[in-house]
């Protein structure tokens, strides 16, 4: 017994001095330190086994938690990893800023898990605001996921780490139009298809590829779990929007949750809506919402400013509109400066942006271009004076107190008109049965002709000149009625002025089919660099002369009477020019046709420089590289001499670089305005002053025709001018680059257009597409006026997944303002075909009264289409020929009464991208036999109305005859 209590006393005793020694209590610091130590040896289950138990510790379980998420990660287990990241919390320690970033780093990269990743890095930034890793992936994270109006202040307060990132400053300066990394996308949706973010992101896609169905599919689904999404709160309303659906649109607006609101494009939005809608004065209230909320939104300044103009404030409209295209000079500037590194475009940059308000920005491009040029004195003063700014100014983009609509006033009230651009106005089809179909007869027709653009093809350089190409001229060579052709060409580069291995051709209309290069029986020997080309009588002898675009001296040739032409040579003009296109119109009623010459761009090395890709390889530079060519116009004295007045004509205005143009008489007032197509800049509409002294303003902003409906500039070519809508008013119908839809500017009232792009169904069938040549046509005689667009690439990037030789399209005229593009293989060969079409000319080569087209391209011989579509409706063409007017009759509107519709068509000049069309007019009756009323506007002033016509004819008017004379009559 007595042993027994000795043992368990020394049983006891034992226990207690375990006790106190900590073996039954384990010590979580030491346990953590063998943990440490062992993980540093690489003995893993050693270091779990010491780490686990630390992990109910209060004092030390962070630092076990963040040493095996190392171990899981080690290991592979990166979900294990996390686990131990997420028993971290939240708070200013170094143990949470490990655990937050660490765990979004491989949700982010790792796992692809976009919401997840989003979530860690904003909890860090709860308590790590100024850390650049964190504010990195958020940047990140909002650009790929399309939340760009998030990433704002965080991308602003990069720019004051030390180290600046010039790509973060990009994105920041083009906003919305940065779409991150879209190759990534694929490698997100794989790993995570239902990550709220990756819907997102594949609903901006499908928005983008003017997918709306499925992006509303999915934007309502997205909806239901995230309403609070606000990005895609937007993407939503813009679908809702183009799907033009009212009351989907009425019910996504009523269910908004109110903290959505602050994003400034829901606003803009639904300004959209109430514009289309006709309530202007609700329209202005969300366009001055969504501008307090970002200045720099392209549609808001824009559409607010036309609104301003229509409801009586000139002078607000005015200021908006300057600032919105201010901001697109902006833009185009960052492109050059990020892309290119150029350091005069860069201050220039740094000028706008301080203009525009945008402080920050300001100051980021001064910085970057220190590290293009650390001894730069602009960009050191500009950044320090900016410096002692920042740091009064909020996190937005647009300083506070130069946002354009600070101090603007809104109008008590305004008038209440409906979206003209909108409303289903105008003729409608007739019911024909006719199926449009066009023929290649150009082998038959005896045209065999190629333009060369300088070197061999495919071979090229890169260079600028090489993707413009060569043009189309529709004349009379010889006064017997059958339209002639003349096609510009190209030389070897560089132009030798004794070379003649390359020359313009002219091919005579036989009158039976067939056409003869009489090229050489002409006495024209151009053998220059050949762009456009414009026709008209000059001297007013009753014969067509030629002036012809080239890059260098232009020429003008007048046109003997006899079939051959003489030079005029003190008409060169410039040797360092680059004329694309041109034309000879009356611009001041007094009958003499003067020239206006289309100048692109300029600066001593815009025929050699090749620019860079960021692999180092080759590319084309973009027009933003060079400055702007000044176009020149020359008045006609009546004496055979042409006078420069480019000086004086209100027409030398900065920033031109045109491609295309139209002659017009938009208002009726005899005197045609001009339209010019530019290149990535803003538009220009030169409004005929009709003063006795030649004189334009440039109203292209006020008028509507300077940017598109988003506000923004876009890469203009081509130009077509008809009446899209029947409604009795001139539209102009624009082509422009990839990803950029071709736009319809449908005039409203004098000088007054909108973009009626969307609503006219144009924009998806030509989003990836880039256009050139265009042209107005009534293919089946129906009375509406049709389109046909050639397409084609101006540089190779078949690499990168981008179509380079594209097909032709056809457009259907629906009525009442709506297009269809037909199918290539029910309209011929020709539309199935892709190639690089550029130059195209109206005309009706066979005189059958159904007009066709020619067509020059870079890859392929010329193309003369022959319009063979079968049970057409009648028609009526009529030639003009003026006595007080100008003798081409240029400006002259006809009006066609009949069955009672009215029908208007108008002899215009230019004819858009280096053409020049057929002076006639032809009007599509379909089964209307006869022509109740026929009313001529003569620029001079003098109206005629003619009665009781016969369908079925060609006529000739003569201004002042009373009488019309029958060409021709058509069975």
């Amino acid at each position: 017994m007595l042993r027994l209590t000795v043992i368990l006393l020394v049983l006891i005793t034992i226990g207690m001095a375990l006790w106190f020694s900590g073996v039954f209590e384990p010590d979580p610091s030491a346990q953590l330190k063998r943990g440490a130590h062992a993980f540093r040896e690489q003995q893993y289950d050693d270091a779990k086994r010491e780490l686990l138990p630390v992990l109910e510790s209060p004092s030390h379980a962070d630092d076990a938690a963040l040493l095996l998420a190392e171990i899981a990660i080690t290991e592979g287990d990166f979900s294990a990893a996390i686990q131990y990241y997420d028993r971290v919390p939240d708070n200013q320690s170094r143990d949470c800023y490990q655990a937050r970033t660490r765990s979004g780093e491989y949700y982010l990269f790792q796992l692809k898990q976009l919401s997840l990743a989003l979530d860690q890095f904003e909890r860090a930034y709860q308590f790590f605001p100024e850390d650049a890793l964190i504010l990195e992936r958020l940047s990140f994270i909002y650009g790929l996921s399309t939340q760009t109006w998030k990433a704002v202040p965080i991308r602003i307060k990069l720019l004051q780490q030390k180290e600046l990132n010039p790509v973060v400053l990009y994105l920041l300066s083009m906003s919305d139009r940065s779409l991150e990394n879209p190759q990534l996308f694929a490698d997100y949706e794989q790993a995570a298809p239902h990550d709220p973010l990756v819907q997102l992101m594949l609903a901006r896609l499908d928005v983008d590829e003017q997918e709306y169905v499925a992006a509303q599919q999915r934007l309502l689904k997205l909806i239901q779990t995230q309403p609070a999404l606000s990005q895609a709160q937007v993407l939503l309303g813009q679908t809702l929007l183009k799907l033009q659906a009212p009351n989907a649109f009425q019910k996504w607006q009523s269910e908004l949750p109110a903290p959505v609101r602050e994003h400034p494009e829901i606003w803009n939005v639904e300004g959209q809506w109430y514009q289309q809608q006709g309530d202007q004065q609700a329209a202005i209230r969300c366009f001055v919402q969504t501008l307090k909320r970002d200045a720099t939104n392209p549609t808001a300044c824009y559409q607010l400013g036309q609104l301003l103009k229509q409801t009586g404030d000139p002078k607000a409209a005015e200021q908006l509109l300057e600032y919105s295209q201010t901001l697109q000079t902006y833009e185009g500037l960052v492109k050059v400066v990020y892309g290119d590194k150029e350091l005069p475009a860069a201050e220039k940059t740094v000028q706008l942006a301080r203009e525009l308000g945008l402080v920050w920005e300001a100051y980021g491009w001064s910085r970057a271009a220190l590290l293009l040029d650390p001894y730069l004195s602009w960009a050191k003063q500009t950044r320090d004076e900016l410096q002692g700014e920042l740091k009064e100014l909020p996190l937005v983009r647009t300083d506070p107190r130069l946002n354009p609509i600070r101090d603007l006033s809104l109008p008590e009230s305004s008038k209440t008109t409906p979206d003209m651009a909108a409303q289903n106005s105008g003729k409608k089809a007739a019911k024909t049965d006719s199926q449009i179909a066009f023929a290649d007869v150009t082998t038959d027709a005896g045209i065999d002709f190629q333009y060369f653009n300088g070197h061999p093809w495919p071979e090229t350089q890169h260079k600028m000149y090489e993707f413009t190409g060569g043009g189309v001229g529709v004349f009379d060579l010889n006064g017997d009625g059958w339209p002639d052709l003349y096609l510009t060409q190209g030389t070897r580069w560089p132009v030798d002025e004794r070379a003649t291995e390359f020359l313009d051709q002219i091919y005579l209309n036989q009158g039976d089919g067939t056409f003869r290069d009489v090229t050489k029986q002409t006495g024209i020997q151009e053998n220059g660099f050949s762009q456009g080309v414009t026709i008209g009588d000059l001297n007013q002898d009753g014969f067509d002369d030629v002036y012809i675009g080239n890059i260098g001296q232009n020429r003008l040739y007048l046109n003997n009477g006899d079939g051959t032409f003489s030079e005029v040579e003190e008409a060169r003009g410039s040797a360092d020019a680059w004329t694309t296109s041109c034309l000879m119109a009356d611009l001041n009623g007094d009958a003499a046709p003067e020239i206006y010459a289309v100048n692109y761009l300029s600066g001593a090395d815009v025929f050699d420089r090749v620019c860079q890709n960021a692999d180092g390889s080759s590319r084309s530079c973009m027009p933003l590289n060079f400055p702007a060519a000044q176009d020149q116009l020359y008045l006609n004295s009546k004496d055979d001499s042409l006078k420069n007045v480019t000086a004086n004509s209100g027409i030398e205005v900065p920033a031109g670089k045109g491609l295309g143009i139209i002659a017009a008489d938009f208002t009726g007032n005899g005197y045609p305005s001009l339209f010019i197509a530019n290149d990535a800049v803003a538009n220009f509409f030169f409004v005929n002053q009709g003063t006795e002294k030649l004189h334009f303003t440039e109203q292209a902003l006020l008028s509507g025709l300077a940017l598109n409906a988003q506000g923004r500039t876009e890469a203009c070519m081509g130009i077509a001018a008809g009446d899209a809508d029947a409604d009795g008013l001139l539209d102009l119908f624009i082509t422009n680059y990839y990803r950029e839809t071709n736009t319809l500017y449908r005039q409203i009232g004098p000088d007054e257009f909108v973009d009626a792009t969307q609503s006219a169904n144009l924009a998806e069938s030509s989003l990836y597409l880039l256009g050139f040549g265009t042209q107005f046509l009534d293919a089946d005689l129906d009375g509406l006026q049709d389109l046909v667009v050639v397409n084609g690439h101006v540089e190779d990037l078949r690499k990168m997944e981008t179509p380079w030789q594209m097909r032709p399209q056809f457009l259907k005229n629906q009525g009442q303002g709506r297009f269809e593009e037909l199918k290539a293989d029910e309209l011929g060969a020709f539309f199935q075909k892709p190639r690089l079409g550029r130059g195209m000319a109206r005309l009706d080569w066979n005189r059958d009264g159904r007009e066709e087209v020619a067509v020059s391209s870079l890859d392929q011989p010329l193309v003369l289409l022959e319009n063979q579509t079968k049970d057409t409706g009648n028609r009526l063409v009529v030639r003009l020929t003026g006595t007080e007017s100008n003798r081409d009759a240029i400006g002259t509107t006809v009006r066609l009464k009949a069955s009672g519709q009215t029908l208007m068509r108008q002899l215009t000049a230019g004819d858009g991208y280096q053409a020049s069309n057929q002076r006639s007019l032809v009007f599509g009756l379909g089964p209307d036999q006869q022509v109740s009323e026929l009313e001529v506007s003569w620029p001079s002033g003098l109206k005629q109305r003619f009665t009781g016509i016969a369908a079925n004819q060609e006529l000739h008017l003569i201004e002042g005859q009373a009488e019309p004379f029958r060409i021709r009559s058509y069975e």
